[in-house]
């Protein structure tokens, strides 16, 4: 998995905080799980997936990155890594 810039995984905690007002006090770090510790919903993901198309230009595919769930935790840098990999594409 690429690493992604610091500038493109701050864009992605503050989408992650429109989509999750409740966090927006939170300090959201890169290896946190967007599910298991931010507490995201399945339709939580779906409307930050739009976001992050909407913002980044960008296809993320939401379902590409679950299927690799596994491998990454789903964590924050997991989605700037594959957003900065889109990009490049």
């Amino acid at each position: 998995m690429t690493t992604a810039s610091n500038a493109t995984l701050d864009e992605i905690i503050e989408l992650l905080k429109e989509v999750k007002p409740g966090i927006a006090d939170q300090t959201v770090e890169a290896g946190q799980s967007v599910v298991e510790d931010l507490g995201l919903d399945s339709l939580d993901l779906l409307q930050l997936a739009r976001r992050i198309n909407r913002h980044f230009g960008a296809e993320f595919d939401l379902d590409a990155w679950n299927a690799d769930a596994d491998t990454h935790q789903r964590s924050v840098a997991s989605i700037a890594a594959a957003v900065s990999a889109v990009g490049r594409a």
